[in-house]
């Protein structure tokens, strides 16, 4: 059977470093991510976005609160059970050793093992690494990579691993405006055929490209979830980022403006 993902943060609180000496990050925040939504996780630097994502892949320790994921506790669930319903895409990475773009995105698709792929994971591979502009690379050493190729081919990883729940740190800091796009395109693609995206961003207007729902950090202790239209509102993000922001339209679309 095919059961639709939820995951509810109840009361989440968490501190810097994930100790109980650490400053409060933010208080008491509540929200539901469904199927087929996409959120997005905005805020100054230092306000727990990549906090909030990590605990919310299970990695990062809350200060009060809970996660649960299909109504279980996430620290109930067997590492094995869990990468089956989500992915997790940090903001860092390493390559200690040779690999592949095409063998290091498998992997997620083996949960770690090195032996050979079945023929419908080397299409599997191929497909996704064609979506994300990486088709040429796939026999390149991803230690050769650029940052933003790199990027790419973590976030293909987080794509292959199959899961209901797709969490990213700032898949797009390193990538070009059209990579920026590609992107963007495939996790609303995604989206619509029935997974949740979480994805932390700086740029607003990405953000709102993508969104049907935000978090919003003010870097203060103060955490806003809801629909995108609610939580970007411009009053709401000024008072988060310290500067002015306008919302306009241009060209029909809606963009927003940071005053000088």
């Amino acid at each position: 059977m095919n059961v639709p993902l939820r995951m509810d943060l109840r009361g989440v609180s968490l501190r810097a470093g994930g100790t109980a000496a650490g400053r409060v990050l933010f208080h008491p925040l509540d929200l539901a991510v469904n199927a087929g939504e996409r959120w997005v996780v905005l805020g100054p630097n230092g306000a727990g976005k990549s906090s909030l994502l990590s605990a919310m892949a299970g990695v990062f320790p809350l200060n009060a609160g809970e996660v649960r994921l299909q109504d279980r506790p996430l620290p109930h669930w067997r590492a094995q059970d869990l990468a089956d319903w989500r992915a997790w895409c940090p903001q860092f990475w390493s390559d200690p050793f040779p690999s592949t773009v095409a063998e290091t995105a498998a992997m997620a698709m083996r949960r770690g093992a090195w032996w050979a792929a079945p023929d419908d994971d080397d299409a599997a591979v191929a497909q996704v690494l064609a979506e994300l502009d990486l088709a040429a690379f796939a026999k390149t050493d991803v230690r050769q990579l650029s940052g933003g190729e790199r990027q790419r081919v973590a976030v293909a990883t987080t794509f292959l691993q199959g899961a209901k729940l797709l969490l990213l740190d700032e898949p797009v800091s390193h990538l070009d405006l059209a990579h920026q796009r590609l992107l963007l395109r495939a996790l609303i693609r995604r989206s619509e055929a029935g997974q949740a995206v979480v994805a932390s961003l700086h740029d607003i207007n990405l953000a709102w490209d993508l969104a049907t729902h935000a978090v919003l950090l003010d870097g203060r202790g103060q955490a806003l979830a809801g629909a995108r239209e609610e939580v970007m509102s411009p009053r709401l993000l000024s008072q988060a980022f310290g500067v002015s922001i306008e919302r306009v339209e241009v060209c029909g679309q809606t963009r927003f403006w940071v005053e000088p």
